[in-house]
């Protein structure tokens, strides 16, 4: 029996992304903790090899085949699920239902944290295909309207979040927005933990510093999927290029993950006309271009507290970000606080191609916002923080379970 089964969907360790960063940075941080990971796979899911290659204490990497007829039934899972002293689901939805009812079976405790309130912002979704649409698709009920699979998916996702937050002893979440929606939407006490990066190597003098004689790079660190919006960031860059001939653009992340909505993204940098200088360069580590972007955009219409937002914060870049989740609680000013970025309303390329702008426009803007959103990273958002906390989060299972 190992202390923590981690209860996902579809994420660790098959594909990247903000959580399964997380996840291999919570088990390999937690050394002295033991691990299973239950992988609920969809049927509709292609096969990936393993993106991540998990920690010695993680035991057991499960993964658990879904009914495609119903693909929300959480029912009878006791005898599939790897044996856990606690049961930790990562989402609501599927993965916090399997893990209350499990839990609720074994009379173990369990543990839910939320990134991202997807029984929230689904609605606001510019479309369900690739993220949504593909869990009714096995469905004895055949949905074919886009915006009735949306809110079906959505009505669906809020009312197994309201089933699944009584039956946990702890919730935790990334950010105060959320906490505050979860305490509306039903949940007791939420304990608020936010995200961690490790900070780089760069003298605070040398946040946001323009690089001098150089062309400005303007990147987006993410999958290439709806959820993201990469559609409206190439929209976007449409807005910066007619005004700024001297910019690029950059896509960092996986076509892969859903390859029909990465051929429209493709195609429709092609028709606007910007040819070479917006490029889409897939799975890439970040690292190494942190130091050669002069803006960051997260463009996304759902979101927690993305860690690529945070990297490029740590590594002393102003951002542009929609007001999604914890977003703007990240990056916004006010109240005696200095602003770390720019943040705008999600689905709207031409307000986010203005505010591109206004930080390519002005060098002391960007160093002042990039040392500025540095500074929050290494007061909030260190590894030794995320860590005490959860471990804190485990302690308390534990001794419940004992």
């Amino acid at each position: 029996m190992v202390d923590v089964c981690l209860v996902l969907e579809g994420t660790y360790p098959k594909l990247t992304g903000g959580l399964s960063e997380w996840v291999q940075q919570l088990t390999e941080g937690l050394d002295d903790v033991s691990f299973a990971v239950a992988h609920l796979a969809h049927d509709q899911t292609p096969p990936h090899a393993d993106a991540y290659q998990p920690p010695s204490n993680v035991t057991e990497v499960r993964e658990i085949a879904l009914d495609p007829d119903h693909p929300v039934d959480a029912r009878n899972f006791e005898d599939r699920m790897p044996d856990a002293r606690v049961y930790h689901a990562l989402s609501t939805g599927v993965a916090g239902s399997v893990a209350g009812r499990v839990a609720q079976a074994l009379r173990r405790p369990m543990v839910l944290t939320e990134h991202g309130l997807y029984w929230r912002e689904v609605r606001f979704l510019p479309g369900v295909r690739g993220d949504y649409q593909g869990q009714w698709q096995g469905s004895a009920r055949r949905v074919t309207d886009p915006h009735e699979v949306r809110e079906e998916w959505a009505q669906a996702l809020e009312q197994m979040a309201h089933a699944t937050y009584p039956l946990a002893g702890e919730i935790t979440t990334v950010c105060t927005a959320n906490a505050r929606r979860q305490r509306q939407a039903g949940a007791p006490a939420v304990n608020v933990i936010p995200n961690a990066v490790s900070l780089p190597g760069l003298r605070e003098a040398e946040a946001g510093a323009p690089r001098s004689g150089e062309r400005l790079t303007v990147g987006v660190v993410a999958r290439v999927s709806p959820i993201k919006d990469i559609l409206g960031f190439v929209r976007a860059c449409r807005v910066v290029a007619e005004e700024r001939p001297d910019t690029d653009f950059v896509v960092l992340g996986p076509l892969d993950h859903d390859p029909a909505y990465a051929g429209r993204c493709l195609e429709l940098a092609d028709e606007i006309g910007l040819g070479e200088r917006l490029r889409f360069l897939g799975e890439v580590d970040p690292a190494p271009w942190y130091p050669r972007l002069d803006v960051v955009v997260s463009p996304s219409v759902s979101e927690g507290q993305p860690l690529a937002l945070l990297e490029a914060m740590a590594a002393g870049l102003p951002v542009v970000t929609t007001d999604v989740g914890g977003c703007a609680e990240l990056v916004a000013g006010g109240r005696g606080r200095a602003a770390a970025g720019l943040v705008v309303a999600p689905a709207s390329p031409r307000a986010t191609g203005r505010a591109i702008l206004s930080l390519c426009s002005d060098a002391a803007l960007r160093q002042r916002m990039g040392a500025e959103g540095r500074r929050r990273v290494a007061a909030r958002h260190r590894p030794e923080q995320f860590l005490r906390a959860y471990r804190g989060v485990y302690d308390r299972a534990l001794a419940r379970a004992a």
